[in-house]
């Protein structure tokens, strides 16, 4: 009954904001009030699942810099965490179908979320290219390389064609690592638990055609996965 009730006040105040970042859309130019209602949205949505993130490295971040963070993928939750954790202008890139969603999906669209047709490989490369042009503009964006979420916190296999993005946009990449979140919410199993969640950012690092770069920052992520497992 408890996850009912969240899920509920989750999605009402979804719509609340998704409205908010609608009506302000013609005015939002540079993201900046999208990025307001992001970290009122992701504070209240973590507060309501009673999640707390504890976050290490930001101090290796300025937040004046646009770069793309490369994250493992645990739970639906990774995004409002990602949005609370990360201090710079920050958008994701979603599945297009979501666009179709009343209020919710048009408030992603409108606030400069990146739709991806994932079933069709020439219209995604298409959209990450569009996404680096977003990047150029002065906005930062996460990358879930695996392109699903974990059933266990494991690290599954890095995709190669989301570094498409890294290679046009010409920015950075911080290797980012998510611990908890997916005993948050599983993906097999609608249960809302509370709990806390540690987000690691490794120092920003420059892109790499080297075809072992791709492995090296899975290599990254999944030690501070490990570490923070032990703890």
């Amino acid at each position: 009954m408890l996850t009912y009730i969240k899920a509920i006040l989750i999605a009402l105040f979804s719509i609340i904001i998704a409205t908010g970042v609608i009506i302000t859309s013609p005015i939002d130019y540079r993201g900046k009030i999208t990025f307001v209602f992001s970290k009122v949205f992701s504070k209240v949505i973590l507060l309501i699942a009673g999640v707390r993130v504890n976050t290490h490295g930001k101090e290796l971040l300025d937040k004046k810099e646009n770069y793309i963070f490369i994250s493992n993928h645990q739970s639906y939750f990774d995004i409002p965490i990602l949005m609370q954790a990360v201090p710079n202008n920050l958008r994701f890139i979603y599945r297009s179908s979501l666009t179709r969603i009343p209020i919710f999906g048009w408030g992603m669209y409108l606030s400069g979320y990146i739709p991806i047709n994932r079933e069709n490989p020439r219209e995604a490369i298409k959209s990450l290219r569009k996404a680096s042009e977003k990047i150029k503009k002065g906005i930062s964006v996460v990358v879930f390389p695996e392109g699903t979420r974990s059933t266990d916190g494991e690290l599954g296999v890095f995709k190669r064609g989301m570094f498409v993005l890294a290679e046009e946009a010409n920015v950075k990449l911080v290797p980012t690592s998510i611990t908890g979140s997916y005993k948050i919410l599983p993906r097999n199993k609608f249960k809302i638990s509370s709990g806390i969640v540690n987000v690691v950012f490794n120092k920003p690092i420059e892109y790499s055609k080297d075809k072992n770069f791709v492995n090296e920052i899975k290599e990254t992520i999944k030690s501070n996965v490990k570490i923070e497992t032990q703890k």
